[in-house]
């Protein structure tokens, strides 16, 4: 966990400029309708984990439901420290708070929040069921946890084609941009060796979610897990 740690924050000051250049712009429509799943609703607390720089918990306060918090976790200070750049200058600090802490420790009590995201994080996770079970714990019951990871596309073609960008094309881009040529190889690698979404899946319902759904966009890029307490 602290090498991954410490390759997350040497490549903060690139994060958001990266995910927008490397997605061709996707990851936004990505967060927008994983966000739409969580049902937000007037006066209620939400928790980001494995925020990053916090783009999932902007994306709720965006939806201007009333009187939302927003609660993002991340494990890197660097992360955060840019996140909080962001939330000042967009006026969102009284709706977003963020808190230096790992996903499969969460630092709150139970039934804390009426629902949980994660976008992109748990696959980093040391222990995945760990870490959704906390997402599990401290969120209130029928609350809900949105999972938005990278996937493997069905279509033969299309994975052919995705792959020669994802393993050869994204991994030098990110690394001359950010300097750091082990962090983009380190995402193909790890999205190749992740959870299939049924697989996926069965991690949630061992974890103790119920009414668990996936559905997945651009061509199966990503998938949308949904699962409720």
């Amino acid at each position: 966990m602290t090498n991954i740690n410490e390759m997350f924050s040497s490549i903060a000051h690139r994060y958001d400029l990266l995910n927008r250049l490397l997605s061709m712009g996707m990851d936004k429509y990505w967060r927008r309708v994983a966000v739409d799943q969580i049902k937000l609703m007037p006066g209620e607390k939400y928790i980001d984990v494995a925020a990053g720089t916090g783009d999932m918990a902007i994306e709720m306060v965006r939806k201007r439901v009333a009187g939302i918090h927003v609660a993002a976790v991340d494990f890197s200070q660097n992360m955060i420290d840019f996140g909080g750049g962001k939330i000042k200058k967009m006026h969102f600090e009284s709706m977003i708070k963020f808190h230096l802490a790992d996903g499969e420790n969460l630092p709150f009590e139970d039934n804390s929040f009426n629902s949980a995201v994660c976008a992109f994080g748990v696959r980093n996770f040391s222990d995945q069921s760990k870490g959704i079970k906390e997402m599990r714990r401290v969120i209130k019951e029928n609350g809900r946890v949105v999972i938005l990871e990278f996937s493997k596309p069905e279509n033969r073609f299309f994975r052919f084609l995705y792959y020669l960008y994802f393993k050869k094309m994204l991994p030098l881009i990110g690394g001359l941009i950010s300097g750091r040529f082990s962090a983009y190889r380190y995402l193909p690698d790890s999205v190749l060796n992740f959870y299939s979404q049924e697989e996926l899946k069965l991690v949630m319902k061992k974890a103790g979610l119920r009414k668990i759904n996936y559905f997945t966009l651009t061509f199966g890029i990503v998938t949308v897990h949904t699962g409720y307490k």
